[in-house]
């Protein structure tokens, strides 16, 4: 019997799921509302653990090609008061374990969905709502499944169709800020960031 996964969600946990279960010969189907692989910015840089995130890409057989396209000094870690007072600084030997490299969403994204046969992510697909076998999208359009993921993040449009759970803020932000070629350009401030986050 063929099972029809669909995975609701282009981003780097669909898609890492349907690399997954390509590797183990199931196939899925991505629904994305994005138009298409570039149809808007992926964000900045992330942090693959290797216990968790660097984990995932062992099970999806693409850890080498992370490998290529990680930086290793996004690994290093400067952490300081308001005031400017040093609370924490890790530097991380050149020769370390890559434990936490940084690697740029856009890059990761275009591993994943390169290592995905063609048919597997349907583009421009807004899912709406589902009834026992039938999805639904935007443009009226309508399709089978048998097991469906929810894929497609905080404002998640499956998960009511879990649960009552409902992402809370929890009053903590951040801000990311990047220079581009700051060793050229703010040398003095590329010696106090240091390689990786400060």
């Amino acid at each position: 019997m063929t099972m029809t996964v669909s995975i609701i969600g282009a981003g780097l946990g669909g898609l890492a799921l349907a690399r997954v279960l390509h590797v183990h010969g199931i196939d899925a189907v991505v629904y994305e509302r994005e138009s298409s692989r570039g149809a808007r910015g992926q964000g900045g840089m992330l942090d693959l653990h290797s216990g968790t995130g660097q984990r995932a890409l062992r099970e999806a057989g693409l850890v080498d090609q992370f490998h290529a396209v990680a930086r290793r000094q996004g690994q290093d870690l400067r952490l300081l008061e308001p005031d400017g007072t040093l609370l924490l600084q890790e530097d991380t030997p050149d020769d370390a374990p890559l434990e936490r490299p940084e690697v740029d969403r856009a890059d990761l994204r275009n591993l994943l969905l390169d290592s995905l046969p063609d048919h597997t992510v349907r583009w421009g697909h807004a899912f709406t709502s589902a009834d026992q076998d039938l999805l639904y999208f935007a443009d009226g359009s309508s399709a089978t499944y048998d097991l469906l993921v929810g894929a497609d993040g905080a404002d998640s449009r499956v998960r009511p169709l879990l649960t009552d759970a409902r992402p809370a803020h929890t009053g903590q932000n951040a801000v990311e800020l990047g220079i581009p070629d700051i060793d050229r350009t703010h040398p003095g401030l590329a010696a106090m960031v240091g390689r990786g986050n400060y």
